[in-house]
C-alpha cells in the first residue's frame, strides 16, 4: 500500500466522482464509492484520511453516512467534507450537526477543492500525531505506575529482608563461636576451617546489607565516601551467581575526598551503571568488569568498563532516554530484562549534582561509562566544613 494520504470520494454521479479523482490523484491515493452503503464498506479497509461526501444519494444519504462514521470510534480522526448543490444555511448546519468538518458547494473551483483538502490533510496529520503521543504517554504512565507500585513492594520486601538479615546475626555469631572452639581442639581439620571461612563471608554480606539499608534509609545530605558506595554495590552483586562465578572483577579505587549528597542517589545511580555493565556481558566470551575512581581536574571520576559487545552509534544516542531499552521486559530464561529507566534515572540523579555521565564504546570490545562529579562550588565548601583536615580541597 502506498504511503500517500488517502481520500475517499463518495458520489452517485460517476462523472463528478471521476472529475474529483482526476484533480486529486497526482497528490493523493484516491478511491471512489457510488453510494453510502458502499462507502461504509470501503472505509473499514481503505481507512481514508479525508472523505469527500455527496449529500444527496439514493439509499443512505450523506448525512446518515456522516453520522455513522462519527458514531464508530474506530475510524479515528477522518475528516469529512460534504459536497452539495444545497448551500442554504439550514443545509450546512444540518451537515455540521451530523459531524461534517466543512462544506463545499457544487459546482466548485479546482483550486478551492485542493486548498480545502490540503488544509484538512494537515489538520488530520497533526491530530494523528497528538493521538499517537497521547497513546504513548498513557502507556508510559501505566508502565511507570506499575513500576512505582513494584518499587514500593520491593522497598517493603527490602525492609523485611533487612529485619531478617539482622535476626540472622545472632545464630551466625553462635556458629562462629562454636567453630572457633572446634578449631582450637582440632587445628588441622580443614572442614572446620571451611565452616569458619563460610561464616566469615556470611558475616561480611550481612554487614554490607545492613549498612547499605541504613544509609539508603536516610534522605538528608551527608559526606559520602564514593569508594565505599562502589565497594558496597560490588559486594551486593556477589549474591548474583552469574556475577560471582562468570565475571572477572578488577578494581582500582584511588583516595577520594568526601562528597556531599544523599546516599541513595549514588547507590542507585552507580548500582544501575554496574548492573548494566554486568548484563551487557551476558553473551560475551570475555567477561571483565573494571571499576576505578580517581581525582582529575578538581572532579571525582568513576569509570565502569565492561567487555561486552559495545553499543552502536544509533543506539548510543538513545540509551539515556526514558523507557528506551534493547532488553525484553520479561524473559522465560536467564536473559537480562529491563524497563529502560535504569540509565535514565542514573543520568538524572548525577546531573542534579552538576555532574555528567560520559559514554565511550567500541563495537566488539566493550563500553566505558564515566561518572564525573565536580568538586567545586557549594559541595566543595560544605564538604570542607565537615572535614577541615583536608586542606587540599579548600574553597
Amino acid at each position: 500500500m502506498s504511503d500517500m494520504n488517502k481520500i475517499l470520494v463518495v458520489d452517485d454521479s460517476m462523472s463528478v466522482a471521476a472529475s474529483i479523482r482526476h484533480i486529486l490523484e497526482n497528490e493523493y491515493l484516491v478511491k471512489t464509492a457510488p453510494s453510502g452503503e458502499d462507502a461504509l464498506e470501503i472505509i473499514r479497509t481503505f481507512r481514508p484520511d479525508i472523505i469527500l461526501l455527496d449529500v444527496t444519494m439514493p439509499g443512505i444519504d450523506g448525512y446518515e453516512v456522516c453520522r455513522r462514521v462519527r458514531a464508530d470510534g474506530s475510524f479515528g480522526f477522518i475528516k469529512i467534507i460534504m459536497i452539495s448543490v444545497r448551500m442554504m444555511l439550514e443545509e450546512r448546519l444540518k451537515g455540521y450537526e451530523a459531524g461534517a468538518d466543512d462544506y463545499l458547494g457544487k459546482p466548485f473551483e479546482k483550486d478551492e477543492l485542493l486548498a480545502k483538502v490540503r488544509v484538512f490533510m494537515r489538520l488530520k496529520s497533526v491530530e494523528d500525531q497528538l493521538q499517537e503521543l497521547n497513546n504513548t504517554l498513557n502507556e508510559q504512565v501505566s508502565l511507570r505506575t506499575e513500576q512505582l507500585i513494584e518499587a514500593e513492594k520491593m522497598a517493603a520486601i527490602g525492609r523485611c529482608a533487612a529485619g531478617i538479615v539482622h535476626n540472622l546475626s545472632n545464630p551466625l555469631q553462635a556458629i562462629m563461636g562454636i567453630a572457633q572452639l572446634l578449631a582450637r581442639r582440632n587445628p588441622e581439620d580443614r572442614q572446620i576451617m571451611s565452616i569458619r571461612k563460610a561464616a566469615a563471608q556470611m558475616k561480611k554480606i550481612i554487614s554490607t546489607i545492613l549498612n547499605t539499608s541504613c544509609r539508603e534509609s536516610k534522605a538528608e545530605h551527608m559526606a559520602i565516601d564514593l569508594n565505599q558506595v562502589l565497594t558496597d554495590q560490588i559486594e551486593l552483586l556477589k549474591a548474583n551467581p552469574f556475577f560471582k562465578y562468570k565475571i572477572q572483577m578488577k578494581t582500582d579505587l584511588k583516595p577520594l575526598p568526601p562528597y556531599l549528597g544523599t546516599y541513595h542517589h549514588f547507590s542507585q545511580s552507580i548500582g544501575n551503571l554496574i548492573k548494566n555493565a554486568v548484563e551487557a556481558m551476558h553473551e560475551s566470551k570475555k567477561r571483565v568488569l573494571s571499576v576505578s575512581s580517581s581525582m582529575e581536574n578538581k572532579a571525582i571520576m568513576i569509570r565502569i568498563a565492561d567487555t561486552g559487545p559495545g553499543i552502536p552509534e544509533q543506539i548510543k544516542i538513545k540509551i539515556f532516554n526514558p523507557f528506551f531499552t534493547t532488553k525484553p521486559l520479561t524473559a522465560s530464561d536467564d536473559r537480562p530484562t529491563g524497563t529502560g529507566l535504569g540509565l535514565a534515572s542514573a543520568k538524572e540523579m548525577i546531573e542534579s549534582y552538576n555532574g555528567d555521565i560520559l559514554v565511550e564504546s567500541r563495537i566488539g570490545e566493550g563500553t566505558i561509562f564515566t561518572v564525573r562529579l565536580p568538586m567545586t562550588g557549594e559541595n566543595r565548601c560544605k564538604v570542607l566544613a565537615q572535614d577541615q583536615s583536608d586542606k587540599h580541597y579548600a574553597c
